[in-house]
């Protein structure tokens, strides 16, 4: 099976290159907004760049404890507290990969829902090049992509085992 192994350079490089390209858009954002687990070591690499405060979602894409389950949407388990306030703010949504686009469509959803008075806009690291199951919703404000892939397993260095032998063959 065709495969991806990306270095912790190779993220820091490529998020460092899509920080450019987010600055030159115009879009400041006034936070960051990781989804865990895979979008938190590429916000704080964003935030080196885009200086702003980080806020953390986290979902899970299994239905049981043991991750053996898989749910056909996915499952909050931790969320912005209630009393958030995002009105009139921009806020910049990280995750990792942009796959089946199931996650970003779930979790821009609700954010929207709870805070649609707030400028949302999305960047993943890698976004895989085939079709979507899930759509952005319309009302995103921009979708920044660190670059597009061909559809191959990853293997980012943050899920290695042992990370002296990671990506060596």
């Amino acid at each position: 099976m065709e495969q991806y192994n990306f270095t912790y350079n190779d993220i820091h490089n490529t998020v460092r290159a899509a920080a450019e390209k987010i600055k030159a858009s115009g879009f400041e954002p006034d936070y960051l907004l990781a989804i865990g687990g895979g979008g938190l070591i590429p916000a704080r690499i964003l935030r080196t760049y885009i200086n702003k405060p980080i806020l953390t979602v986290s979902l899970t894409r299994y239905s049981d404890e043991i991750g053996t389950a898989p749910s056909e949407t996915p499952i909050k388990l931790q969320w912005l507290e209630p009393d958030t306030n995002l009105d009139g703010k921009k806020v910049l949504v990280i995750d990792e990969v942009d796959d089946e686009r199931t996650t970003l469509e779930f979790t821009l959803g609700h954010l929207f829902e709870k805070h649609p008075d707030t400028e949302f806009s999305a960047f993943v690291v890698h976004n895989k090049l085939k079709e979507k199951k899930g759509a952005l919703p319309e009302k995103l404000s921009h979708f920044f992509t660190g670059e597009d892939i061909h559809d191959y397993w990853i293997n980012y260095a943050w899920d290695a085992v042992d990370i002296d032998q990671f990506g060596k063959k």
